[in-house]
């Protein structure tokens, strides 16, 4: 059963069709279509032609006779009642960057979705970028999460390896689900970040520090101090408080890991931690990782 309405589906079709925002940005409609379906194996509309390529070709490019709405109504693609996992990628796909170069248009078409789909309990949010250019994703909402995958992508832009974005996208996907796998790879990614900025200045980690030893050792190699702030001195003092702060929270983090982290055997009667906990955790870690990292500033060689 679909969750996102025929109603959402004709309200975005049509918003877009009155801002005059065509689906397929700078591509032409077959080259756009073809990138997510294989219109060579479709059928065609037209007795003349084999398939839905050559079909739309005639149709949109040579002689652009079909109304401006025809591809949400097309049976072919049944956007008005594929699946949500089906239409949300179609929807994507629009604002790929391979298909819109235009960052506004990119942000007024993100806009647009985002107020129906919400009122299905949907969204289109960021998850990577591409030569600096935001990838998108469609999914359904779940508190706290958004601003998960948000923190997601700016990690990735320090640490864009396949090592560290499979711990984050596990971190991510666990913290509704299983929340001491999303507890133990919280762990996980912040010895990922300090072991590698450790490495780059020059210094191992020894295997036998704790998480919180880890935090400190790394901190101590990072200049922390604010560069542009009125009274650089002051700012200081009340960051070195902070990092002591962080480095509470970075204790209480292992000590959670230890007792409802992945990692350990656990009883058969083990109850897992509250999703929110686990959100706080992984929101937590992500922000000290994005701290770290920003503050070294410069891409990090990965120690898995």
């Amino acid at each position: 059963m679909n969750l996102i309405t025929n109603i959402t589906r004709r309200n975005i079709a049509d918003e877009l069709i009155a801002a005059k925002i065509w689906y397929n940005g700078r591509l032409g409609e077959p080259d756009f279509l073809s990138r997510i379906y294989d219109l060579k194996k479709m059928p065609s509309r037209d007795y003349r032609y084999t398939n839905a390529y050559d079909d739309i070709y005639q149709h949109m490019v040579m002689n652009n006779d079909w109304e401006s709405d025809w591809v949400f109504t097309d049976t072919r693609f049944n956007l008005m009642h594929s699946s949500d996992e089906e239409y949300l990628k179609f929807l994507v796909e629009t604002i790929h960057p391979a298909v819109r170069g235009d960052d506004n248009q990119v942000l007024q078409i993100q806009e647009i979705y985002n107020k129906h789909l919400e009122n299905d309990g949907f969204e289109i949010i960021q998850v990577s970028e591409i030569s600096g250019k935001p990838v998108f994703e469609g999914r359904q909402k779940i508190i706290g999460k958004s601003h998960l995958v948000a923190k997601k992508a700016e990690i990735k832009k320090y640490l864009n390896t396949e090592y560290v974005n499979n711990k984050i996208n596990l971190m991510n996907e666990a913290v509704s689900s299983d929340t001491d796998l999303a507890i133990g790879t919280a762990k996980e990614l912040i010895e990922t970040a300090c072991k590698s900025i450790l490495k780059k200045h020059g210094k191992e980690s020894d295997p036998n520090w704790n998480l919180g030893k880890l935090f400190k050792e790394t901190s101590d190699i990072l200049d922390f101090k604010p560069k542009k702030a009125t009274n650089p001195d002051k700012a200081d003092t009340s960051v070195k408080q902070i990092l002591k702060g962080i480095t509470t929270l970075i204790n209480g983090v292992a000590e959670l890991r230890n007792a409802y982290g992945s990692g350990h055997g656990k009883e058969s009667d083990f109850q897992m931690l509250e999703s929110k906990y686990a959100k706080l955790i992984v929101g937590t870690v992500s922000e000290i990782v994005i701290f770290i990292l920003a503050t070294d500033g410069e891409d990090t060689e990965i120690i898995n």
